[in-house]
């Protein structure tokens, strides 16, 4: 019985004296994107991501322009799921969604004037804060697509990979209490 009380006592002292684990519960985001695409002869792209996250839920918009009105923009609906400090982590993501595509931005000349299709993303990211409201972040990203017809009548599969800095901002993250509060 002492031996219990003892272990009981000490595992109390650990639990009481151990720092809070803060989950972060939602946000909002958003983040600008800069790149070349080596598959086309588009010129360089710049983006827009806006999105959400409630507990490991991720949902995003996000929206390319390249040159000769060339664009692409997608829904993904997906996990997220960031691994670190304060102010330096390591942040995992993948999902679903659709994906629209003007002018044959990712699929070249057998693309239509726009059309739309299925996406699946996965990707990491390293980020680091800069001030309580500004991350910036190296990520890489592949994808597969579906876009169901092309002008010859036959599905257009591909995949990519794309590698952005970027710089973001959360707003209010909201917190919730983890183990020790």
């Amino acid at each position: 019985m002492k031996k219990f009380l003892l272990v009981a006592a000490a595992l109390a002292v650990a639990l009481s004296s151990a720092p809070r684990a803060e989950a972060k519960v939602a946000a909002l985001y958003a983040s600008g994107m800069g790149g070349f695409q080596s598959t086309n002869t588009t010129g360089p792209g710049v983006g827009l991501m806006l999105g959400a996250r409630l507990f490991l839920l991720d949902g995003y918009a996000d929206y390319t322009v390249f040159g000769a009105g060339e664009s692409v923009s997608r829904g993904i609906l997906g996990l997220l799921g960031g691994f670190g400090q304060k102010d330096f982590r390591l942040v995992l993501r993948g999902g679903l969604g659709g994906i629209h595509e003007t002018n044959g931005a990712l699929t070249g000349p057998t693309g239509a004037p726009g059309r739309m299709g299925a996406v699946a993303r996965a990707g990491v990211a390293l980020e680091t804060r800069i001030n309580w409201l500004t991350y910036l972040g190296f990520a890489v990203d592949g994808e597969t697509y579906l876009f169901p017809t092309n002008d010859l009548g036959r599905p257009t599969r591909g995949s990519d990979i794309l590698g952005t800095t970027t710089p973001g901002a959360r707003w209010p993250e909201r917190k919730g209490k983890g183990a020790g509060g």
